[in-house]
């Protein structure tokens, strides 16, 4: 067994040591696909466990060479990342591997379960004024991710949670990214790539155009220009994919 923990969590040790055990007969499913996440209570908290499904061979062999880190490792640092840049993502607790053969294991990511009430599959949800603030909220927080370098390969509206926080006197926006393993990190996302990244969002087409302006203004771009960009990287993954 190879695990990776958070020193805030030191004390869950003996717990999570034996993961695998408490992922199999504890805790409730939220989702299962591929893979399957659950959550978990110990200790006061809630635990959002994901399992990862089996990876293709020559993805195992590589990860058993160590050429490239497993999912649930990677899972484990990138929220690491964002939040050295300011960024929200749930916090994470552990990463565990049970190795099974030469180049077989069955991986574990577990993190805190967040707290946020919505995600971005909510937003038709909204009446028109909270909306319009939530996606002007969002255009700042999806243009920032960009300019800092963080391209989430998987932007979907599940995978971007959200909620209303109050800071000292003021109350705005929050949002928090999961799903964040096969997020790219580097240098800053070019404007085409970023209206890409908004393809897989759910949404009318005045939400895409209103979110096109807003985050126009925040790259300093042609709102034109970038509502061209998104509207055709959506078609293309409707073409792609017939969500």
């Amino acid at each position: 067994m190879r695990i990776i923990i958070n020193p805030r969590y030191a004390h869950l040790r003996e717990y999570l040591e034996h993961i695998n055990e408490h992922f199999d007969h504890e805790g409730h499913e939220i989702h299962r696909d591929r893979n399957v996440i659950r959550t978990l209570q110990v200790d006061g908290l809630t635990l959002c466990v994901k399992r990862f499904g089996k990876a293709s061979l020559p993805v195992r062999v590589a990860t058993r060479l160590r050429v490239r880190a497993s999912r649930a490792r990677r899972a484990y640092v990138k929220p690491l990342l964002l939040k050295e840049r300011g960024f929200e993502s749930p916090e994470p607790v552990a990463f565990v591997r049970y190795p099974k053969g030469l180049f077989d294991s069955v991986s574990y990511f577990v993190s805190l379960k967040s707290s946020y009430r919505y995600s971005m599959a909510d937003i038709m949800k909204l009446d028109e004024e909270k909306r319009r603030k939530v996606t002007e909220e969002f255009a700042v927080f999806s243009a920032q991710l960009h300019k800092n370098g963080f391209l989430h390969r998987d932007f979907s509206a599940d995978n971007i949670l959200f909620d209303s926080v109050t800071d000292r006197l003021s109350t705005r926006i929050h949002f928090s990214l999961v799903d964040t393993n096969s997020m790219r990190c580097g240098r800053s996302v070019s404007l085409k790539r970023g209206c890409a990244n908004f393809a897989r969002l759910v949404g009318d087409d005045a939400f895409f155009a209103y979110l096109a302006q807003c985050y126009a203004k925040e790259r300093d771009a042609d709102a034109a220009d970038c509502e061209a960009l998104i509207f055709k990287a959506r078609n293309e993954y409707r073409e792609r994919t017939g969500k």
